[in-house]
């Protein structure tokens, strides 16, 4: 399997991850701006058509069975490329490690995607402030697509003028809100687009939008029995009968786990005091997941509480599992789980993202009763976590994700003890 690309700036890029037991691994995103999860269905899937964004460089971790194989296609349209009008083809697994970079103005197309879901950390670019005062741009705000058909002939491939000028932090938070009005309201697929040329010669940029009816879903489901805890609908952005993308709006740092392949059991529960996990799992349709549920929050109308409960992985709902809720999986293999979770800060004293958590043995009693933060985290928090985290990758992961026991101190109080397993990493170079 080749490497390389023929395509200038068309590559694959590392994704910075932390062991996490077995084969499953913890991979951070330390970004407050919206993300994408594209799901494709597990019948036979292919787009039927080349995309091409002017102003938007994809960034995709494709996320499936290691054992499947994707087909990428490709064609650089971009103006001032060195390889302007090639084309080529490559072919590669899904995995959590690496993310393929598809810059402005290349189209492309995949195949064999069924079954597969892809995470998109996409880029946004502007164009040069004097060429979009005079409307002397190719590229629109609204719909950032030009569709191609498959066969396409060489003296057909068109050339655009790509976006060059990086979008800041505003600019995302622009289309953050504007996807978090739009698209609960929207009544019709992903656009199909396609420039055509009139009789008179001007050339313009026809719109294709198949109507979908509009689908109601439940907003809330309470797991019942426990307090706050429950699914929540995602916003979706159809683009066929079982294939859509899911924007993860919140602007939160994100990091999803793979859970590996082989047998992924929780061995204790775990409990955060101040990390409310938003959790959204993505997998094979009919994997069954067990969910072991238990509240120790001080004050709460149904402390300790047990609740057990089954779900399959889907794209369109997250679970949300308030702070202080002890929680543990079974049967996690296969399944990726992404999380842009809720942070609440004590009242006094320092707040350790890294260490919010206690590992509490399966049965073991009596069941703790914690004092939760309660202080939501300000935007300010979240930026100086996406800064931290930024510092911290750097350098390769030194540590294994830790695990976290509460004991008793000399003087009979409760302190968090956190052991951290060297990285396969750290050990190769020790």
């Amino acid at each position: 399997m080749q490497r390389d690309f023929i395509i200038a700036g068309l590559e694959w890029r590392s994704n910075w991850k932390i062991a996490n037991g077995k084969d499953s691994f913890v991979v951070p995103f330390p970004t407050l701006r919206p993300v994408t999860i594209v799901f494709h269905g597990e019948d036979k899937f292919d787009y039927g058509h080349y995309g091409i964004h002017l102003g938007q460089a994809d960034v995709l971790t494709f996320l499936g069975p290691s054992d499947r194989e994707i087909t990428g296609l490709f064609i650089d349209c971009r103006a001032e490329s060195p390889t302007a009008r090639k084309r080529e083809v490559r072919t590669w697994k899904p995995t959590s490690g690496e993310a393929l970079y598809i810059p402005p103005g290349v189209a492309h197309a995949f195949e064999d995607l069924e079954g597969v879901h892809t995470l998109n950390t996409y880029e946004l670019f502007l164009p040069e402030p004097e060429k979009w005062v005079n409307d002397d741009v190719e590229w629109r705000i609204e719909a950032d697509v030009i569709n191609l058909p498959m066969n396409i002939k060489d003296a057909d491939i068109p050339i655009f003028s790509q976006n060059r000028l990086r979008a800041s932090d505003v600019w995302y938070q622009l289309v953050a809100e504007q996807q978090r009005k739009a698209i609960p309201e929207l009544d019709h697929e992903y656009p199909v687009t396609q420039d055509v040329r009139l009789n008179d010669g001007e050339k313009v940029r026809v719109e294709l939008r198949k109507k979908r009816d509009m689908i109601t879903t439940k907003q809330w489901e309470p797991i019942e029995g426990i307090e706050g805890v429950g699914w929540v609908a995602n916003a979706v952005l159809w683009s066929g009968a079982n294939s859509g993308f899911v924007p993860l709006l919140d602007p939160r740092p994100l990091y999803f786990i793979d859970h590996g392949e082989h047998d992924y059991t929780h061995d204790a529960s775990g409990i955060h005091l101040g990390q409310e996990d938003r959790l959204t799992f993505v997998g094979p349709s009919d994997h069954e997941v067990t969910l072991v549920l238990l509240d120790t929050r001080q004050g709460s109308p149904t402390l300790h509480n047990e609740v057990l409960t089954t779900f399959t992985p889907s794209a369109l709902r997250h679970l949300k599992i308030p702070n202080g809720v002890a929680h543990r999986f079974e049967h996690l293999e296969c399944v990726f789980t992404f999380n842009r979770p809720h942070v609440y800060l004590p009242e006094q004293g320092d707040y350790e993202p890294g260490n919010d958590v206690i590992d509490w043995p399966i049965g073991k009693l009596p069941p703790p009763v914690l004092e939760v933060y309660r202080q939501p985290a300000p935007l300010e928090f979240y930026q100086r976590q996406v800064a931290a985290q930024r510092e911290l990758m750097l350098e390769p992961a030194m540590h294994a994700t830790p695990t976290v026991i509460m004991t008793e101190s000399a003087d009979g109080g409760i302190v968090r003890v956190a052991f951290r397993k060297p990285s396969a990493t750290a050990a190769s170079t020790a």
